[in-house]
């Protein structure tokens, strides 16, 4: 929990620290020099193959030059996720299906299949040309969960899960580059997140 907490303070400080009037965001994350172009390369999130909702296999490469929200829940949390679906659905509400893709990682593959997700998205009346909720092997989830240096673990026993994780919304933009974090619990911080987005928008024009 430290380790990800400080990692977003530290890219708050630079990106506080580094901020001039230009209306670009900036680009989060490690990055090296491309030894054959010369370019900055950049972090780019993670691939992954899980299920969604509607028990189809989806990839990283079905988001490919989208602008993506990301977060990780799960539909039996009884505490701050159904806050951050509430504020995911201003975002849902905001733009076009072929802007913008909110992407829900379920960290409780024991309980969270496919068919309940997609119970979880009817109750919430998510467009599912939007939205889309993935399950998968918890490992898979909660190493993917590092990828994009959000918290998110089990500290229960074999008998009995424990779930912690935290309400962070990660903008990702249509590269797989991380381009802001944002308190999912914070309405005040879900406007500054749908802001943002039209600023990439205006980026890819």
């Amino acid at each position: 929990m430290k380790t990800g907490t400080s990692f977003r303070l530290l890219l708050s400080l630079l990106v506080f620290t580094g901020c001039t009037k230009s209306d670009t965001l900036p680009i989060l994350g490690e990055s090296s020099i491309d030894p054959v172009t010369g370019k900055n390369r950049y972090y780019q999130t993670p691939a992954f193959l899980l299920k969604n909702q509607f028990n189809e296999d989806i990839t990283h490469l079905n988001f490919e030059n989208k602008i993506q929200v990301v977060d990780f829940f799960f539909t039996g949390c009884p505490t701050i996720c159904p806050k951050m679906t509430r504020h995911l659905k201003l975002v849902e509400q905001a733009f076009e299906a072929d802007e913008v893709a909110i992407v829900s990682y379920s960290i409780d593959y024991q309980n969270d299949t496919p068919e309940r997700l997609r119970q979880y998205s009817e109750r919430y009346a998510m467009d599912g040309s939007k939205w889309t909720l993935l399950t998968g092997n918890s490992g898979d989830v909660f190493e993917i969960s590092k990828d994009y240096k959000v918290m998110a673990f089990d500290e229960g026993t074999a008998d009995q899960a424990s779930i912690i994780h935290d309400g962070t919304f990660v903008l990702v933009d249509g590269g797989r580059r991380i381009r802001g974090y944002y308190d999912g619990l914070s309405a005040r911080d879900t406007k500054r997140l749908i802001a943002d987005i039209g600023r990439l928008l205006r980026e890819s024009e």
